[in-house]
């Protein structure tokens, strides 16, 4: 009886190695998964879409089959070690395991949560300001702000002019043939830091107009930031021009 038990129990502790080393090359998959769908996507705009869209998601699958298989590993590796009876090493083994998948979600979620907002917005800053190519192949210049705000339309300059949710607009230039890209984004879906706990955790929770612009003043709105993880409240106002600079001439 004591002979099937110690079977029982390499056993066991052999098929969570193997289910270890099943999850971290699941963990590795997803990895390589992700990355080489952005690296094939030959446009910078749907670059920057796609990471902003799903990296968090392809991210957080990583985490979770590393948490389960580190947490497998460690379980087959310590728990043969406890002097304890065969009889209620298994228990031990679950017990353990347990406690280790919970311990390692804390951690590694809190890791995620503070510190890969900071890592995400500095690799989409990054990819939006990467020299973009013409059709003919020649590197194109990024406008500022007040030159680009001479090619958008008027559907495009009411949405960057809007009192709630502006939209910003990157304009690209090929100064030898002419051509012209315009890149819409959506500044308030973003982290910044927080001046409370100094993570990359801070979102604009909402927005209110204090004053509605009129043709000759300017208007006030308020923008609420709320933080993820210190709970940290705070409200900016942003000025919105008047009316009448509104109008492309």
């Amino acid at each position: 009886m004591e002979t099937s038990t110690e079977s029982f129990i390499e056993t066991w502790d052999h098929y969570l190695i193997l289910g270890s080393y099943v999850f971290f090359g699941l963990t590795l998959l997803i990895i390589l998964f992700h990355e080489v769908k952005v690296m094939t996507m030959s446009n910078e705009k749907d670059r920057y879409d796609y990471v902003n869209t799903h990296e968090i998601k392809y991210f957080w699958y990583a985490i979770i089959t590393f948490m389960i298989g580190f947490a497998l590993y460690i379980t087959a590796t310590i728990t043969p070690l406890f002097p304890v009876d065969d009889s209620i090493k298994l228990y031990i083994s679950i017990f353990f395991l347990a406690g280790i998948i919970v311990i390692t979600y804390l951690i590694l979620s809190n890791m995620v949560s503070i510190l890969y907002p900071k890592f995400l917005e500095n690799r989409l800053v990054r990819i939006r300001n990467k020299p973009r190519k013409s059709a003919a192949g020649n590197l194109m210049r990024k406008l500022t702000s007040q030159e680009g705000e001479v090619h958008l339309e008027a559907d495009q300059l009411a949405k960057h002019k809007s009192d709630i949710h502006s939209a910003e607009y990157d304009v690209w230039l090929d100064d030898k043939t002419g051509e012209k890209k315009i890149e819409q984004y959506m500044a308030y879906q973003h982290a910044e830091k927080c001046g409370e706990c100094g993570f990359y955790t801070m979102k604009i929770d909402t927005e209110e107009i204090e004053r509605k612009p009129t043709q000759t003043e300017d208007g006030l709105l308020l923008e609420h930031y709320r933080c993820s993880y210190c709970k940290h409240r705070e409200a900016r106002e942003v000025v919105i021009a008047a009316l009448s600079s509104n109008v492309k001439s």
